[in-house]
């Protein structure tokens, strides 16, 4: 018996699973069923990714060619319009059109109040109603998406997908986002970056010990699972908690067949595997959220040992690119969030903090002595929080508008205050590093400051720093006068 949303009940109204969110979206004109056949094989994948570039509502593909009564739910948490992160807000049991900023305040609050998950029974857990070993196991039964048709090495069953780690030393449970690619209906290839993300690490650990690594991901959980994988959380902090927190309540979890491993008992499937030590095979290209085709080369494989899902299962897809996409979106407000409540609890305090797409962070505070290196270091000391580069802008600059953050770095950065640090553990996605840097597994990492000097006199200010703007340049009476008038004008529209 699956588990009852009355006992999946979250304290801030937010969705109990995928299904329920996908009525959510749906309520809200976020979600587009999409009837006719629709082939697994690129087609599924270029239609989401127009729909990605147009911010349209997510399509729910409800008739999957070779696979009757499968789903493929995609783009879950890519970008809408006009709100930009409607979706993300919907997932939190909030009004689509929360403001950004706003949006990154309710989520840094919850996150500071984790919730432990609580487990359940396999009879109550949804993602067991099937089970599936041995001879029965067979990856190619299912719905899994080949994406882009000439950037991707495969089909990928892991884009928008949560996996399952248990650090050997500390037992510590960790749920991350990796991508996972198909290599026959047995095995699948796994990205793990030692030097940029805490699975790499863990995985070296088993490797070490020459002991085999248990491994499981989780495809269609909970909403707020998603958010939390995707965030970058300090070495020992248990995401499944922290999705707890952004629930109100527990998450409900439930031990995997043939692991220790604890998952997300309301998941539409559940692949659990092992990564034998040492065992690689060729995995990628795939089109990443950098906007460009990123990372061919040899990769830890994993060999299936049980599948478990709901009874017509639903497979959710990402689908990566330029900007926006369910990467950028969600990473926007998580990443920020984590960031800032990291940046307090070391007692500085900025106004705001965003990510633009793809990785650079932009902070706007009131400068004040060593204040921008104190920044700097506390956030370049968790793996994947800022992992580009830092933009610092005052605190009259909307962060979250590209164009206002280009402003500032082109009208208030001395070129004398463009910095580098070399040395920071390397992302391999992105395009522009060199063969030794790809080979060393570290980057440079760049700091723009944008604001002006903190010691400047008020008067040298006033001379020479006023904004020349609607808001700045005239008096309050004459701004009411003309926006009163304005479809007067014949500006109505605008």
């Amino acid at each position: 018996m699956a588990v009852k949303k009355t006992e999946l009940g979250t304290g801030f109204g937010c969705p109990a699973d995928l299904r329920e969110y996908l009525e959510v979206l749906e309520r809200a004109g976020e979600l587009r069923r999409v009837k006719a056949e629709v082939d697994w094989q690129y087609e599924a994948g270029a239609i989401s990714r127009l729909v990605n570039e147009r911010r349209g509502p997510a399509p729910l593909f409800e008739n999957v060619k070779d696979y009757p009564g499968q789903q493929i739910a995609a783009v879950l948490m890519g970008p809408s319009k006009p709100a930009l992160h409607a979706r993300i807000a919907l997932a939190l049991g909030l009004d689509k059109n929360t403001p950004t900023l706003d949006l990154i305040e309710i989520v840094r609050a919850r996150l500071k109040t984790p919730c432990d998950p609580v487990v359940v029974r396999k009879e109550q857990a949804a993602c067991k109603e099937v089970v599936l070993t041995g001879k029965d196991i067979d990856l190619n039964k299912f719905a899994f998406p080949w994406i882009k048709e000439t950037l991707d090495g495969g089909r990928y069953l892991g884009t928008w997908d949560i996996v399952a780690l248990r650090d050997p030393d500390t037992g510590w449970l960790n749920w991350a986002t990796y991508r996972c690619m198909v290599k026959d209906g047995n095995h699948f290839a796994i990205l793990l970056m030692p030097a940029a993300q805490h699975g790499g690490a863990i995985l070296r650990k088993y490797e070490a010990m020459g002991k085999p690594m248990p491994i499981a991901i989780m495809i269609g959980a909970n909403p707020a699972c998603h958010l939390a994988a995707v965030t970058a959380m300090d070495h020992g902090v248990a995401e499944v908690s922290a999705a707890g927190g952004l629930m109100g309540s527990p998450i409900p979890i439930v031990r995997c067949e043939t692991s220790d491993l604890e998952v997300a008992a309301s998941a539409e499937m559940v692949i659990e595997a092992e990564i034998l030590p040492g065992d690689r095979v060729d995995e990628g290209p795939f089109g990443e959220y950098t906007g460009h085709s990123a990372h061919r080369e040899k990769c830890p494989q994993a060999r299936v040992t049980c599948i478990t899902h709901r009874k017509n299962p639903i497979h959710t897809m990402a689908n990566m690119g330029k900007p926006w996409d369910d990467a950028a979106a969600n990473m926007s407000v998580m990443t920020p969030a984590q960031a800032k409540n990291r940046l307090e609890a070391h007692g500085l305090a900025v106004k705001a903090v965003y990510t633009l797409p793809p990785d650079v962070m932009v902070v706007s505070l009131k400068s004040g002595p060593g204040l921008q290196q104190r920044v700097v270091s506390t956030l370049t000391s968790v793996p994947r929080l800022a992992m580009r580069g830092i933009v610092f802008v005052d605190e009259d600059v909307d962060v979250t508008d590209v164009e206002d953050v280009w402003w500032a770095i082109a009208s208030r950065m001395n070129p004398e205050n463009f910095d580098t640090i070399k040395g920071i553990g390397a992302n391999t996605l992105y395009p522009w590093l060199t063969p030794e840097m790809r080979e060393r597994k570290q980057l440079p990492f760049f700091i723009i400051d944008a604001t002006f000097p903190y010691h400047w006199p008020q008067e040298y200010r006033d001379a020479h720093t006023k904004v020349s703007d609607f808001k700045h340049g005239w008096t309050e009476e004459t701004k009411r006068k003309v926006l009163a008038r304005w479809k007067e004008y014949g500006y109505g529209d605008l």
